[in-house]
């Protein structure tokens, strides 16, 4: 019955209905806590499945919450750099942005970019533009206990001249390139 009304709500946000996916999901999301545990493979996909849902809905507030639960989950059973934890600090950061919490925002696009600069230097690249972007700060890593510290420095120097360039154009922001797709 779960995997039934599990796949009905993927349908409706196939075709989206966002809405009536994320009840569905919730459901889901309820009914795994309780008979599989909080950290049950299928209930943090019903989180993570709600979360996709509310970005469209802009459920900024209820995002917020959800991917807090979500991504320290993520943290402690698939590390910092695995996609499905990038992708729920991407929903967040972008939650966040929407809530004007930028600071928040500012430091899990710079956290995430450090966890993936091993890994995927492009994707942290792009999100360190966002951060740029959105940061009055003069420096976004002060304070942050980061592994790569002197390679952000150099690329948040360069983007910041990038920035500042006459041109007066500043690279898009949108959900694609530094938010979760």
């Amino acid at each position: 019955m779960l995997d039934e009304l599990e796949a009905q709500a993927r349908s409706m946000y196939a075709a989206g209905d966002y809405s009536q996916a994320l009840a569905e999901f919730s459901v889901l999301r309820e009914v795994r806590a309780r008979r599989e545990g909080p950290y049950s493979v299928k209930y943090l996909r019903a989180l993570h499945d709600s979360v996709r849902c509310m970005r469209p809905l802009k459920l900024w507030q209820d995002t917020d919450r959800l991917c807090r639960e979500l991504h320290g989950k993520y943290l402690r059973t698939l590390g910092r750099a695995e996609a499905a934890t990038v992708d729920v600090a991407k929903h967040w950061a972008w939650a966040l942005l929407h809530l004007d919490a930028i600071a928040g925002a500012v430091e899990l696009y710079v956290r995430t970019a450090d966890a993936l600069w091993d890994s995927d230097e492009s994707s942290a690249r792009r999100l360190l533009g966002i951060a740029a972007v959105h940061s009055d700060v003069a420096d976004p890593l002060t304070d942050l206990s980061l592994t790569h510290t002197t390679e952000l420095a150099e690329a948040l120097d360069h983007l910041s001249v990038l920035l500042d360039d006459a041109s007066g154009a500043a690279p898009p922001i949108d959900f694609d390139g530094a938010t979760p797709g």
